[in-house]
């Protein structure tokens, strides 16, 4: 959605006209220039239906029955054979405190309705209230999770998302930020009009190159655009999701490990990823995210978008696969673009919480990818071959070798992930805000932060420090996490590091066992409630609180424990160096310009 001086809250609806399935989305972006200027609430609706556009009607009403806000005509975004894509974009006055907004929507004159209750509604903060939001990832399962496990051991999608609804019963939830891999397209390789393509060889630079240069034909295009639809249409209609994406607004992205396209998207070698197939799948791929998770066109999306929520909360988030390679995470423009929206940030917005993949601050397994370069060669993966272990995936790439080239923490992304610590550190301490790191994909939870070295990392120091970054890695919602083994070698590799002469990292112990014990890392499925605290509260003024909410007996949603991060906003700089840039960093800037004059 384009950025206009007024408002920038937003927020979506989508659903299905014909099974009643509804989701509700949001975006929130940067408000009024100033708190005299009025603040509207622009948002959209989507209704995917069989029915004639001009049969939808969206009206909107506030809590005493009269008509609030403005739906705008519907646009007709995409077509699948007798399949209407529509959105109807809606805007809404801000109050200072929180609206309740009753929408309906009726298709050829039959109204839809929730499974409960008469109208859909959401909630909108007002702007000197604190806001209730939450964030989420990996809301499925993979293809390594037997299917008669999902239900019969892990209770399917609905533990996690029934706590969700119950917080937000108990308190309304004004936005729901979905962190990527919000459904698992994994399985589109097995659409049988991709085999001629996944049986090519890849053994000699001949093969490699035909593999490259093979035609993405009219009936791959077919079937994977099928695949695609059916697969958005079958998992958003899935009860417990439609439930509460028609409660509450959403913010999603596909900024994980690419799952919302296919594993590893991005990461694989350049014959594959610039193969005429990728490209292909990438397209309708990104046709349909582009419907179901961002109401617009593939044209329309924005590559950054910043949405402002409550009273001093910023939420960022970054197209981090559409111009993804092997050795680069985000493209310097996108680095342009993130500075520009986030210094035209009213001043009373103290917090920019910054959605970004996998945790820029997370354990690294050195030597991991060379291990798994070994395990490539043909020599080695026929002697494991001989004992019933492949370490290949489809592409006889290395299976594992996509997640670890993912990772910030990666050999090919170390100086890139120390060029965004830097911009954020300039950032933070130009403007004046607390950054804070949100990311999920890798099935566990936990915290940590950077920190200004060498000052000792005191409480009250920690307040004045602009490099103070904490980092909070929640996920999955739904997907089971890894085994306990792997945990201990995350342990393993959790010591603090260096970014660079004036920056230092760490894990935090903030999961607590009965005993008062902390952990690096939780290997249980969790989603993370974010409460923003008033000016005047009493303990924590002016703070965020992420809260982690951790699945202790799978399949059972009763039993959660939560764990709490406070973040206090950034107070004013004391006295110190101006160093910002490690003078390592300026090759990022001379090769990201190469390119682009090239």
């Amino acid at each position: 959605m384009a950025f206009k001086e007024e408002t920038l809250q937003d927020g979506r609806v989508s659903m299905d006209g014909r099974n009643s399935a509804q989701r509700i989305a949001a975006k929130v972006s940067a408000a009024a220039a100033s708190a005299a200027e009025p603040r509207v609430w622009v948002g959209s609706v989507l209704v995917v239906t069989k029915a004639p556009v001009e049969e939808l009607v969206v009206t909107m009403q506030d809590e005493t029955g009269n008509a609030v806000g403005s739906p705008l005509p519907p646009t007709l975004l995409e077509m699948y054979h007798d399949w209407n894509a529509v959105r109807f974009m809606i805007r809404v006055p801000v109050a200072a405190q929180q609206t309740k907004v009753n929408y309906g929507v009726s298709v050829s004159g039959q109204k839809l309705k929730p499974q409960e209750g008469e109208h859909f509604h959401f909630y909108i903060a007002g702007y000197k209230q604190p806001a209730h939001w939450g964030y989420y990832s990996c809301s499925g399962f993979s293809l390594d999770v037997p299917a008669e496990k999902r239900e019969k051991y892990w209770g399917g999608m609905k533990p996690l998302w029934e706590d969700v609804k119950k917080v937000h019963e108990k308190k309304p939830l004004h936005l729901l930020v979905g962190g990527g891999d919000q459904l698992y397209n994994d399985d589109v390789w097995t659409v049988p009009e991709l085999k001629p393509f996944l049986d090519m060889s890849r053994k000699t630079p001949a093969d490699r190159d035909a593999k490259q240069k093979a035609e993405f034909t009219d009936s791959m295009r077919a079937a994977v655009g099928a695949y695609y639809f059916h697969h958005y249409a079958v998992h958003f209609a899935q009860p417990i999701i439609a439930d509460m994406y028609a409660l509450v607004p959403q913010v999603m992205s596909w900024v994980s490990e690419g799952v919302d396209i296919f594993d590893g998207w991005g990461s694989y070698p350049p014959y594959l990823q610039s193969s005429a197939v990728f490209k292909g799948i990438f397209d309708l791929a990104n046709t349909w995210y582009s419907v179901f998770q961002q109401h617009c066109t593939k044209y329309e999306k924005p590559m950054v978008s910043i949405y402002e929520l409550g009273g001093s909360t910023a939420v960022v988030t970054c197209d981090q696969r559409h111009r993804r390679l092997r050795d680069q995470i985000l493209p310097l423009e996108h680095y342009m673009r993130l500075t520009m929206l986030c210094t035209n940030l009213p001043p009373h917005v103290r917090h920019v919480v910054i959605v970004f993949t996998v945790p820029v601050v997370y354990p690294h397994i050195r030597g991991g990818q060379k291990i798994l370069s070994c395990l490539s060669t043909e020599c080695m993966s026929g002697m494991l071959a001989k004992l019933g272990v492949s370490p290949m995936n489809h592409f006889n790439e290395p299976e594992l070798m996509d997640d670890l080239d993912d990772h910030w923490t990666a050999r090919s992304h170390q100086e890139e992930r120390r060029f965004l610590i830097e911009h954020l550190q300039m950032l933070a301490r130009y403007r004046g805000c607390r950054v804070t790191l949100l990311s999920g994909d890798v099935h566990v939870c936990g915290a940590g932060h950077l920190y200004s070295h060498p000052t000792p990392p005191t409480e009250q120091g920690l307040l004045h420090d602009y490099r103070y970054m904490p980092q909070i890695v929640s996920s999955a919602i739904a997907n089971p996490p890894p085994p306990s083994g792997l945990m201990k070698v995350l342990e393993y590799f959790s010591r603090p590091g260096k970014i660079n002469k004036y920056t230092s990292y760490r894990m935090d112990r903030i999961i607590k066992n009965a005993v008062g014990v902390g952990k690096i890392l939780e290997n249980k499925r969790n989603w993370c409630e974010v409460l923003e605290h008033d000016a005047n509260d009493p303990v924590h003024p002016s703070y965020l609180t992420f809260r982690l909410r951790v699945e202790e007996d799978p399949g059972n949603n009763a039993t959660l424990s939560s764990h709490d991060y406070p973040v206090a906003p950034l107070e004013p700089a004391t006295p110190g160096h101006d160093d910002y840039f490690d003078p390592r960093s300026v090759h990022i800037v001379r090769k990201a310009c190469s390119c682009v004059s090239g």
